[in-house]
């Protein structure tokens, strides 16, 4: 599986590195400029929790 580098072509000197297609040859995930194209973000929705605090305020 390859992946893309996020460091820019003009400076990644990295043995794995690909010039022509910009992506990584190996599937290195503890190198800190790997990125998985194919890595799906969760979209969870966020919801504030009441803090113990806001009930003493007055509304």
């Amino acid at each position: 599986m390859t992946g893309m580098c996020g460091l820019a072509p003009d400076i990644n000197k990295c043995p794995n590195y690909n010039a022509d297609m910009g992506s990584c040859t190996t599937n290195n995930d503890v190198c800190g400029f790997f990125r998985n194209p194919e890595a799906k973000k969760e979209n969870s929705e966020y919801k504030r929790k009441t803090r113990w605090y806001e009930q003493y305020y007055e509304k």
